[in-house]
């Protein structure tokens, strides 16, 4: 029970750490999808989404946060719930560069994935594609921070080298294959 207990109180811990440290005020949108991109940062893509959630009830017109909100559901494997939010993303602006390739990959991450389902409706899980979607910062980063991109853990990288997105566990070791003896060995 306490093994349970101590990795709970750490993420509060955390939780309450990121929460404080920058002074977020959760009554505005910006508050809530920073706070967002926060949790995404540190992996925590339930949290995220519940906060870009947040961030859509206070402004539902705001196409960054739609985006956000759009990554956090693919992140959750709600694929249908993610497409949604790209298309509201992209009918608020049509222009947003970052949405736009969000939702290109998206598009192409499904349809790659469905090419390859198992016939008799076997499932089979979804591999990640080589680019993934980036969630992008409700403020513009600090001077030397770097804009935030998401991989199946959000890392910074650019816009231009997004990570897949992955919520799957990674591939089982292969044994390495087997050597002929050395000559003269029998």
């Amino acid at each position: 029970m306490k093994s349970r207990i101590t990795p709970m109180l750490a993420l509060l811990g955390g939780l309450a750490a990121v929460a404080c440290s920058h002074h977020v005020d959760l009554t505005k949108a910006s508050g809530q999808a920073n706070f967002g991109v926060q949790m995404a940062k540190m992996d925590l893509w339930r949290e995220a989404m519940f906060r870009f959630q947040r961030a859509v009830e206070i402004d539902p017109k705001d196409a960054l946060v739609r985006n956000n909100l759009a990554v956090a559901y693919e992140a959750n494997g709600d694929f249908e719930k993610a497409r949604k939010e790209y298309l509201e993303a992209l009918r608020l602006d049509r222009s947003n560069q970052y949405i736009q390739k969000n939702y290109s990959r998206f598009v192409e991450f499904l349809s790659r994935n469905r090419k390859r389902q198992p016939p008799h409706g076997v499932a089979e899980p979804i591999a990640p594609t080589a680019t993934g979607p980036t969630v992008i910062q409700a403020t513009p980063p600090a001077p030397g921070e770097p804009p935030v991109g998401r991989t199946g853990g959000l890392k910074p990288a650019s816009p231009a080298s997004p990570q897949p997105p992955s919520d799957l566990p990674p591939p089982a070791p292969q044994p390495p294959p087997a050597q002929p003896p050395p000559k003269g060995v029998r």
